[in-house]
């Protein structure tokens, strides 16, 4: 999980990082947008099965966590879209 999450952080400071040099960086924020979303819902499940029961109690923040993971894949567009939309300008970047 900590992997994923370091992962994340690169990707999108490296985003950051490209709009903040005035350079355009839709693909690599899509990229770093589509990996944190997945990421998130995919560590939000590995600590709802350390915690077992208790990570479905309010009394764990756990509990909204696990319960607002799933909204992070479709807020911006669902990750089918954000592949494409990277895909599109992959073929873009290299001209094919």
């Amino acid at each position: 999980m900590a992997t994923q999450v370091d992962a994340a952080r690169l990707l999108t400071r490296r985003a950051a990082q490209m709009k903040d040099a005035g350079q355009r960086s839709d693909m690599e924020a899509g990229m770093a947008k589509l990996f944190a979303s997945e990421a998130a819902r995919f560590c939000a499940e590995e600590c709802l099965r350390i915690h077992g029961g208790y990570g479905y109690s309010k009394e764990y923040e756990i509990e909204r966590i696990y319960r607002d993971a799933p909204l992070l894949l479709i807020g911006e567009g669902t990750s089918e879209i954000k592949r494409m939309v990277i895909g599109k300008k992959l073929l873009q970047r290299h001209k094919i």
